[in-house]
């Protein structure tokens, strides 16, 4: 068998998918299968998944009739998958030169679960940007999936995604560690599940992946009501995981801190849900009702489980809504004659926008500290970095308004530091963390 199995969901990448296989195929290194996984693909992705796998012998095909997104697709993919290591890449990213060789080394040093990688990243103008963070190699060669946890819960910016991991393919069978069908954040669980059933853990410390979030057309890039149903389904399945577990040390902090972040951007589309919606929202809540007191041991989400708890998973849920859209307008009350910008852009700043805008609020755009984001246009708005603000006139700058929103804290009041470094005074923003 192989060293490594490569599974490669592919959905309408034709622009993409061929420089992905030729970043494999150009290694220095063959011991390893690509498995594509044509999940149904309506432009000419499966035809080139036909081309190459009629001209390398360890590239395969599987052609899923309809679209079972990213979680069936890997399944199938993995349940075919024949190496000794999996890796789930995705089509529209690419491997750096002549990393199989390197990660071949690594694994035979001390074959260990699973090999977490450093990774590059290149956006596309107008992406979501992300930089990797240096992590220490010497708390995966010594740690558990227990130390691994607590070291994890300290870095607040580490993305935690399904191509970070090399995974022993049997540990994955063994354990029944598959992806959830039908969802958009199945990577959210399956990494979970994975890190904290592991055992020996290796990492590559040179980035292996390049990593390159787009603008559009990806799942990723998308809002949809699917992606909000996906978080809720996730956060339970993530509870469930932890019921059945037993867990009482950091790794109950570690899925906690992930449901708390699944949740918090579920929040940030509640404003959109309509009552159909809601109701199919409250079956999955109902059906959950095995765990959803854990809520209430998240501190963000007691407002959620008080909801539920105390009008039932359909009005609990409508309320909440409300409440979360309520919120949001406490904070601008008295601020309608003020331009009003949101700061930075993400889940967070697009539902903010779109609360006040549709309150009739003068939200005149978002800042960015992102340059690939400048000048771009997010719903009609306009992204500007915030060294803007240093070239406002004075008037011009006290008629401002800004509302910091991040999921994370510690982003948000080094925002707010920033807005005050650009002349605004405490009165002129506020955070919303959802």
């Amino acid at each position: 068998m192989p060293l490594l199995s490569i599974v490669i969901p592919v959905h309408n990448v034709e622009n993409y998918i061929e420089e992905c296989l030729k970043s494999i195929l150009n290694q220095n290194f063959n011991d390893y299968e690509v498995i594509l996984v044509n999940d149904a693909s309506t432009d000419r992705s499966g035809e080139i998944c036909d081309e190459y796998a009629s001209k390398y012998k360890n590239i395969k095909v599987i052609h899923l009739k309809g679209n079972s997104l990213p979680g069936g697709a890997r399944n199938a993919g993995l349940k075919k998958a024949e190496g000794e290591y999996i890796h789930f890449c995705d089509s529209d990213d690419y491997y750096l030169d002549n990393v199989f060789s390197y990660i071949s080394e690594n694994i035979k040093k001390s074959f260990p679960t699973v090999l977490l990688g450093q990774f590059i990243s290149l956006p596309e103008k107008g992406a979501y940007v992300c930089k990797d963070v240096k992590l220490d190699p010497d708390i995966f060669i010594s740690g558990d999936s227990i130390t691994l946890a607590r070291y994890l819960l300290g870095i607040p910016n580490f993305l935690c995604t399904v191509w970070r991991f090399i995974v022993k393919r049997e540990f994955l069978m063994s354990n029944n560690i598959m992806f959830p069908e039908g969802c958009i954040s199945e990577d959210e669980e399956w990494v979970i599940r994975m890190m904290c059933s592991a055992d020996r853990f290796a990492l590559l410390t040179e980035p292996f992946y390049c990593y390159r979030p787009r603008a559009y057309g990806s799942l990723t890039s998308k809002k949809t009501y699917l992606h909000s149903k996906s978080k809720l389904i996730v956060s339970f399945n993530l509870l469930r995981f932890l019921k059945c577990k037993k867990y009482e040390d950091f790794r109950k902090e570690l899925i906690y801190s992930k449901v708390n972040m699944l949740l918090g951007s579920f929040a940030t589309r509640c404003d959109t849900f309509n009552s159909e919606q809601i109701q199919e929202l409250a079956d999955i809540i109902e059906k959950s009702s095995d765990v959803v007191s854990a809520l209430n041991q998240i501190p963000d989400r007691r407002d959620l489980y008080c909801y539920i708890n105390n009008y039932g998973a359909y009005k609990g849920l409508s309320l909440y809504c409300e409440h979360v859209v309520n919120e949001t307008l406490r904070l601008v009350h008295g601020k309608e004659d003020k331009d009003i910008f949101i700061f930075p852009t993400g889940n967070n700043g697009e539902s903010t926008a779109r609360i006040l805008q549709n309150a009739g609020y003068n939200v005149k755009g978002f800042f960015d500290n992102s340059r690939t984001k400048n000048n771009c246009i997010i719903n009609t708005l306009p992204v500007r970095l915030p060294g803007v603000l240093k070239d406002m006139s004075p008037e011009e700058l006290e008629n401002i308004f800004v509302v910091v929103t991040n999921q994370q804290r510690h982003v948000a009041n080094e925002i707010m530091d920033q807005l005050r470094g650009y002349g605004l005074n405490d009165s002129q923003f506020v955070s919303r963390i959802y």
